[in-house]
C-alpha cells in the first residue's frame, strides 16, 4: 500500500509542475502583452506630444488649437480616454523631458544605453530540453526623433 502512496505522490507532484509549466508560458505571455501594450502607448505618447510640441514651437497652433484638438478627438471617439487638452499638453511634457539635451547627457553619463529587463520577466524554471528565446525589444524607427533607448524603464502613467 505505501508503494501505491509513493506512486500518487510522486505523479501528483509531476502533474503540479507540468501545471506549473503551463501556468508560467500563461504568465510569460500576459507579461508580454502588457509589455507591449505599455510600449504603443509610450510610442503614442511620445508622437502625439511631438506633434504639438513643434506645433506650438512652430506658432503654427496655439492654447486654442489644442483645447479644439481635444474636442475633436473626443468627437471621434467618444469612448476614447485620455486625449483631453490637460492630457495632450502631459504628451508634450512627455516628449520635452524625455527629448532634451540635459536628459540624453544623464543617459550617456550614468553610460545606460538602454535598460535591462526586470526580474519579473525572467523565467525560473523551464522543463529540461525546452530553450526559451527572448525576442529582441522593438525599435522604434521613424523620420522624427526617436524616443530613447531606457522607455523600458519609464510609464507614462508616472507622468
Amino acid at each position: 500500500m505505501n508503494k501505491d502512496i509513493e506512486k500518487t505522490s510522486s505523479g501528483e507532484l509531476e502533474l503540479v509542475r507540468q501545471f506549473e509549466y503551463v501556468n508560467s508560458i500563461i504568465e510569460r505571455h500576459r507579461f508580454t502583452a502588457i509589455r507591449q501594450v505599455n510600449n504603443e502607448a509610450l510610442l503614442t505618447n511620445w508622437e502625439v506630444g511631438q506633434y504639438i510640441s513643434r506645433q506650438l514651437k512652430s506658432a503654427a497652433w496655439g492654447d486654442k488649437v489644442v483645447s479644439e484638438l481635444a474636442v475633436f478627438l473626443k468627437r471621434q471617439n467618444p469612448k476614447r480616454r485620455g486625449f483631453g487638452k490637460r492630457h495632450l499638453y502631459n504628451m508634450v511634457k512627455f516628449f520635452e523631458l524625455y527629448s532634451s539635451e540635459e536628459f540624453a547627457a544623464l543617459t550617456h553619463r550614468i553610460n545606460l544605453p538602454q535598460i535591462v529587463q526586470s526580474g519579473i520577466a525572467q523565467i525560473e524554471a523551464v522543463p529540461q530540453g525546452l530553450e526559451i528565446v527572448q525576442l529582441p525589444i522593438a525599435q522604434f524607427e521613424s523620420e522624427e526623433m526617436t524616443m530613447p533607448a531606457v522607455r523600458g524603464a519609464i510609464t507614462f502613467a508616472s507622468h
